[in-house]
């Protein structure tokens, strides 16, 4: 309710400003790009030989699609976490781990700000950028 009314107020009395929506459910699957997961697990001081030996896991996926019953050809993601792998849920926490660094780091250089929709409290969350 409260983000409603934020996008109402943004709508109707500002200009200039927009508002961030992450669908969080969307990202965890396909669209982890494993170059952003490689340099968030260095950057978050993880050994290089560990980060290659999870790389390798991640990176080790291949489909093929079925034509008329028949399996064709090979596609090689460049992206994306494997659906049931138990390692999965903890890569995206590191993901979303850099993501909160960037989103920090963006609203310590003003980049980001809160909003404030009445008299009342300010809703500080990094929901509106210049």
């Amino acid at each position: 309710m409260i983000a409603i009314e934020i996008i109402h107020y943004l709508k109707s009395k500002t200009k200039g400003n927009v508002a961030l929506k992450v669908d969080m459910s969307k990202a965890y699957e396909h669209r982890i790009n494993w170059e952003y997961l490689r340099k968030v697990m260095l950057r978050l001081g993880f050994d290089a030989k560990w980060v290659g030996w999870i790389m390798m896991r991640v990176e080790s996926v291949k489909y093929k699609v079925l034509v008329n019953q028949e399996s064709e050809g090979h596609i090689l993601p460049g992206r994306g976490l494997r659906q049931g792998d138990p390692l999965s849920p903890y890569l995206f926490i590191l993901c979303a781990q850099g993501l909160t660094s960037l989103i920090d780091r963006a609203e310590g250089r003003g980049d980001l700000y809160g909003v404030r929709v009445c008299i009342g409290p300010f809703i500080h969350s990094p929901f509106v950028c210049r």
